[in-house]
């Protein structure tokens, strides 16, 4: 097929190189091995192949970009931008001469060897960290950033190149306006286009930085966020379309890694990281948070209990268990987003809520909701009347919660400033375990540093030494959602879904109310049911414990009030 494009130059003499084998080829170009006789040494040459379909208008202009590549390589000096040691021109054959890289190109490496470990991510982010800085510093924008523009030495090293393009947004943007707006011309590879590279708008350094983000994803997960039949099906997904979580692909992307790279994914600029180096730094040091967090999950030292107070009987706390102001950290693993159910089962699941409520007495009732004038129904959970009225505040019991400059009381209500580089801050209600229970607790987002990407919940049935626990968190990763985990030794996802009620804006409360019996479990969002009824029925189901109010992240600051629980029979 198209690989024998080209192979008709082999044996031919450029300069003082005769070229010796094919290594790759592009649209308008081919690289081949070639030993050069003055300096004596292997060297990679491309060479300028125009096709068959090109006119003399798109011959003229590929001709220009080729020879602007040469141009713009030859004058950037950096340690991790691939060199150009001469380029020229011979019997109407355009030609770079570069340096040989034995490795390959890092596509190429991913291919063959799977996805990159998260050292070896950082190894590569930071050298392309320092190419891109310095190239952006010289006025280029590379505008291709991807993994076959990568170049591997024989000793792990890696190189940007190809930089046939990058001048086109400085240089010359006035007179290339027109070719890069045409689809025979399209500047940068789709897959990695960045939205306003797709929309044809001006660029700066931030493109770059997106189409990092991409190639980061590939490096880790060997597969590429966004897959289309047609080029112009995958622009629209790169414009429109969120990335899916890195965390689905591999149980070692930690929640705070999953965020810096969708920071650097963000459809606009404004909103990306703003330098590669702030980008490069931020994806270093989630790599070292995942792994203290790994390191401290698989520690035989003793577990350190957060959340108790001092004048707890000592009785109740095993030998071995020691207090300490840092919390028990927990390494989730990736938790998967439900599909939604189907209209018909949300339908059936409120009518035999519905039926149960009528027979039981029970506090759970319907709502009906009125779209388009006609009527359909969404399952509710009765708030609690008039909070507070007749039901005692479990916050108001100062002695049994944890103070400190992480767990405070202010204006009536308690509150979590997670303080943690672990990412864990744990607070227990101390000398009171629940077996059945009935709680509700309002929950407000006070700040927080993750741009809304955040995790706060409940813990209930825990051990004293949290080893064993339940957790009920509300998320807010681009869409409103919650999860139901069981942590037992391992960390289990129970449920997981969409939650259309939870309110994401700062300052604005969340209502939680759980309903636990035996191993049944129900959960409502500002009185909306989420989900269906869960029943665990895992023999390690857990049966009584205490409970405890739970924020994740580092720098997250969440207020807990009208905490009510009811105990069932």
């Amino acid at each position: 097929m198209t690989m024998t494009r080209g192979q008709h130059l082999i044996g031919t003499t450029l300069g003082s190189c005769v070229l010796e084998r094919l290594l790759g080829y592009g649209g308008s170009s081919a690289v081949y091995l070639a030993q050069q006789y003055t300096p004596f040494r292997k060297v990679a040459i491309k060479v300028f192949l125009p096709r068959s379909t090109m006119n003399a208008q798109m011959l003229r202009e590929f001709y220009q970009r080729f020879l602007r590549e040469a141009e713009a390589a030859s004058q950037l000096d950096h340690p991790s931008i691939l060199p150009v040691y001469s380029y020229g021109e011979q019997n109407g054959l355009p030609y770079i001469i570069m340096p040989y890289m034995p490795g390959g190109t890092l596509s190429e490496y991913i291919t063959k060897h799977g996805p990159v470990s998260l050292d070896e991510a950082c190894w590569y982010m930071e050298q392309m960290a320092g190419a891109l800085t310095y190239a952006h510093a010289q006025g280029c924008v590379h505008c291709d950033v991807k993994p076959a523009n990568m170049l591997l030495d024989g000793e792990g090293r890696l190189m940007l190149s190809d930089f046939g393009i990058a001048r086109i947004h400085t240089l010359a943007a006035k007179e290339e306006q027109a070719a890069t707006k045409s689809s025979e011309t399209l500047m940068g590879t789709p897959d990695y286009i960045s939205p306003e590279q797709a929309l044809g708008e001006s660029l700066d350094g931030r493109s770059d930085i997106y189409s990092l983000g991409i190639s980061l994803f590939y490096m880790l997960a060997k597969e590429l966020p966004f897959k289309a039949d047609t080029t112009i099906a995958l622009a629209l997904l790169h414009v429109h379309q969120d990335p899916p979580s890195l965390a689905l692909q591999r149980v070692d992307v930690t929640p705070t890694l999953d965020r810096v790279v969708r920071k650097a994914l963000a459809k606009h600029a404004d909103e990306r990281f703003q330098t590669v180096g702030e980008f490069a730094t931020a994806f270093v040091e989630a790599v070292a948070q995942a792994k203290q967090e790994q390191q401290a999950y698989s520690s035989e030292k003793p577990v350190v209990v957060i959340g108790v107070p001092e004048h707890v009987e000592q009785e109740r706390v095993p030998h071995e268990v020691r207090f300490a102001s840092q919390p028990v950290v927990r390494v989730k693993p990736s938790w998967l987003r439900t599909i939604a159910f189907p209209r018909v089962l949300i339908i059936a699941l409120c009518l035999l809520v519905l039926v149960g409520a009528s027979i039981l007495a029970s506090s759970v009732v319907a709502a009906h909701l009125f779209v388009g004038g006609m009527a359909t129904t969404k399952t509710t959970i009765a708030a609690t009347p008039a909070i507070g009225v007749g039901k005692v505040d479990r916050l108001t019991d100062h002695a049994n919660w944890p103070t400190s400059s992480t767990f405070f009381f202010q204006q009536q209500q308690y509150h979590i400033l997670n303080k943690s580089p672990q990412d864990v801050a744990l607070a227990l209600y101390a000398n009171h375990e629940y077996s059945n229970f009935r709680l509700t607790v309002m929950m407000t987002e006070i700040h927080s540093l993750h741009q809304g990407a955040d995790y706060y919940g409940v813990v209930f049935r825990s051990s004293l030494d949290q080893s064993h626990y339940y957790l009920f968190e509300v998320m807010t990763i681009g869409v409103e959602q919650y999860a139901f985990w069981r942590y037992d030794g391992q960390w289990e996802t129970i449920a997981t879904g969409d939650a259309p009620a939870l309110h994401t804006n700062a300052a604005q409360g969340n209502m939680l109310t759980i309903d636990a019996s035996a191993s049944t479990f129900t959960f409502a969002i500002n009185n909306q049911v989420v989900g269906k009824p869960v029943i665990d029925r895992d023999p390690s189901a857990l049966t009584t414990g205490e409970i405890g109010l739970y924020v994740e992240e580092q720098g997250d600051e969440v207020a807990f009030s009208h905490l009510y629980i009811d105990a069932l029979s």
